[in-house]
C-alpha cells in the first residue's frame, strides 16, 4: 500500500471511534529519549519517551503524562526557554511542537509548512543569549528559526545531523555531529567547516564547559576524548578505551563533577575526568529485584541537587538519592492515559493495517472465525442427513404402497416435518452468517451481544438436529 498516493499518510482517527486497547500502556519501562530539568525550579523534570512526555513537579515523586496536542508522541528532544520557563519545545519524528503553559497543552506544531522540509528532529537547542533563536538537528542538516519556531530555514544541508551544541564559552560557535563527521560554525550557524576529521570517531555526546580555554568532552563508541584548548588537541581517556559512551553530564554548579554512562554502567569523576569511579550498575539492581536480565543503555543523565540523580535509559527511568550508590526504577505506567478519547489519535494507515490483519477485532474476531467454522460443519452434516433421508425414502417407495392408509399418512407427515425442519436449519445457518458479518463491522463493545445471539441460535440448531435424528430413527424401524 502507498498511502501518499491517496493523501492519507498523515490522516488520523479520533480515539473516541477506536477500541481503548490501542491507548493502554502495559509496560512501566519506556525508552527515555530526552531528560531535562527546569532552569530555576529544580523540582520540575521533563522526560521525553517513545510514547509522549512525562512531567514531575515534585522532584520525581509523582509523574503526569502531558500529551495534549501532540500529533506525534515520539519525543526525541526537549528544551525549556530559560527566560520564560512556561515555553517548552519538543522535537519529534514529524516536526517540532511548542507549549506555552509548561507542557499542559501543545498548541503549535512546526513541520514542512513552517520551513522544516526535513521534519525528523534529533535535537533542538536555544541560543544562550536570545532564546527566540533556535537550531534543530535533522535528517537533512541544521535548521534555524529566528522567531521562536514560527518559521525555519536551512543553514547547513547535505548531511544527517544527530547532535548540535553551542560552545559554552562563545555563543557564536556551534558544533554539529553526524555519521559523516563533526562540523563547526564560528558565525552562529551561517558557515560550517569539518573539524577533527582524523582525530575523533563519530560523536554521540559533546559537552562544552565555560572555561578559558574551552574544555570539551566527546563521548564516542570507542571511548571518551577530552580537549582542554577548544579542540585544537584531543586525548583519549585511558579509563574508557574501547568503551562506548552514550551519555555525559557535567554538574553546572561544580564543573569538576562529571558523570558518564556506558550501557547500564554509570561512572563518576570528582576531578574533571582525571580519575573515575564505577558506580552501581542498573542491571545489577534490576536483577536483584526481578531475577531477570534487561538490556539497558543509558541515554541521558541529569541532577536535581548534589546527591539526586536521574538517568534515562532504553528501558525506563531511574533515580538515585545518594549520588549513584543505590538506584530505583520509576514506574511511569500509572501516569499514562490522562487524555480524553477526543485527544487520542491513530494514523489511518495503522488502522487499516490493524483491520486487515485481524488485530483490530481482537480475540473475539478469531472466536467468530471458529463459530463460522462450526456453522459450516453443521450445514454439511445437515446436508448429509437430508441426502440420507431422501435415499431412504426412495428405497421404501414400494413399501409405502403396501402399508395401511393410516401408516402412509403418518410417514407423509413425518416427511413434511423433516422437510420443514431442513428449511429451518438452512435459515438458522443464514441467520448465523448474518450475525458473524455484523460482528466483523462493529466495535468491541457490541461483539459480546452478537456472540450471545449466535450461541442462542446454535443451541436451537442443536436441538433440531437431535429431533431430526430421532425421526430418522423411527423411519429406520419401518424397514
Amino acid at each position: 500500500m502507498h498511502p501518499e498516493e491517496f493523501g492519507i499518510e498523515k490522516a488520523q482517527i479520533s480515539g473516541k471511534y477506536l477500541p481503548a486497547k490501542y491507548f493502554k500502556v502495559h509496560q512501566a519501562r519506556r525508552r527515555i529519549q530526552s531528560l531535562i530539568t527546569h532552569p530555576t525550579d529544580k523540582q520540575t523534570i521533563y522526560a521525553g519517551t517513545d510514547i509522549g512526555i512525562y512531567r514531575s513537579q515534585d522532584g520525581g515523586k509523582t509523574w503526569l503524562q502531558t500529551n495534549q496536542g501532540l500529533f506525534d508522541q515520539d519525543i526525541r528532544s526537549l528544551v525549556i526557554d530559560p527566560k520564560n520557563s512556561s515555553t517548552v519545545y519538543a522535537g519529534t519524528g514529524h516536526g517540532i511542537f511548542k507549549s506555552e503553559d509548561a507542557g499542559n497543552t501543545w498548541s503549535d506544531w512546526f513541520d514542512e509548512s513552517a520551513g522544516l522540509t526535513h521534519s525528523g528532529i534529533h535535537e533542538i537547542i536555544l541560543h544562550p543569549v536570545n532564546p527566540e533563536i533556535l537550531f534543530a538537528a535533522t535528517d537533512g542538516g541544521v535548521y534555524q528559526s529566528l522567531d521562536a519556531g514560527e518559521s525555519w530555514e536551512t543553514v547547513f544541508s547535505g548531511y544527517s545531523i544527530n547532535l548540535i551544541e553551542f560552545s559554552a564559552s562563545n555563543p557564536d560557535i556551534l558544533y554539529a555531529s553526524g555519521a559523516n563527521g563533526i562540523f563547526r560554525s564560528k558565525t552562529r550557524g551561517q558557515d560550517w567547516t569539518r573539524v577533527w576529521e582524523n582525530v575523533l570517531p563519530p560523536v554521540s555526546q559533546l559537552i562544552s564547559l565555560n572555561t578559558d580555554p574551552e574544555f570539551l568532552y566527546s563521548g564516542t563508541q570507542t571511548g571518551l576524548y577530552k580537549s582542554f584548548n577548544g579542540g585544537r588537541n584531543w586525548v583519549q581517556d585511558p579509563a574508557f578505551k574501547r568503551i562506548p559512551l552514550n551519555a555525559i553530564f557535567v554538574n553546572s554548579s561544580n564543573q569538576s563533577k562529571i558523570y558518564a554512562g556506558s550501557g547500564a554502567k554509570i561512572f563518576s569523576s570528582k576531578n574533571g575526568g582525571d580519575s573515575w569511579e564505577n558506580l552501581s550498575s542498573l542491571t545489577q539492581i534490576i536483577n536483584e529485584d526481578s531475577g531477570t536480565s534487561i538490556d539497558i543503555k543509558i541515554n541521558k543523565i541529569v541532577s536535581l541537587d548534589k546527591k539526586t540523580l536521574f538517568v534515562g535509559t532504553s528501558s525506563g527511568l531511574y533515580f538515585s538519592e545518594d549520588e549513584g550508590e543505590v538506584w530505583k526504577n520509576i514506574d511511569l505506567s500509572g501516569a499514562a492515559n490522562q487524555l480524553s478519547p477526543d485527544e487520542m489519535k491513530m494514523d489511518v494507515v495503522k488502522l487499516i493495517t490493524e483491520i486487515h490483519n485481524g488485530r483490530f477485532f481482537g480475540s473475539y474476531f478469531f472466536m467468530l472465525v471458529d463459530l463460522a467454522t462450526i456453522g459450516i460443519v453443521f450445514l454439511t452434516l445437515s446436508g448429509i442427513l437430508i441426502a440420507y433421508y431422501r435415499t431412504k425414502v426412495k428405497n421404501r417407495k414400494k413399501i409405502v404402497g403396501d402399508l395401511a392408509a393410516d401408516r402412509a399418512i403418518e410417514l407423509t407427515e413425518t416427511t413434511d416435518e423433516l422437510s420443514s425442519e431442513s428449511h429451518e436449519i438452512h435459515d438458522m445457518i443464514a441467520h448465523i452468517t448474518e450475525h458473524i458479518e455484523k460482528c466483523q463491522l462493529v466495535y468491541m463493545d457490541q461483539e459480546k451481544k452478537e456472540i450471545e445471539e449466535i450461541s442462542r441460535h446454535l443451541n436451537t440448531l442443536d436441538k433440531k438436529m437431535h429431533r431430526l435424528m430421532e425421526n430418522l430413527g423411527e423411519l429406520e424401524k419401518t424397514d
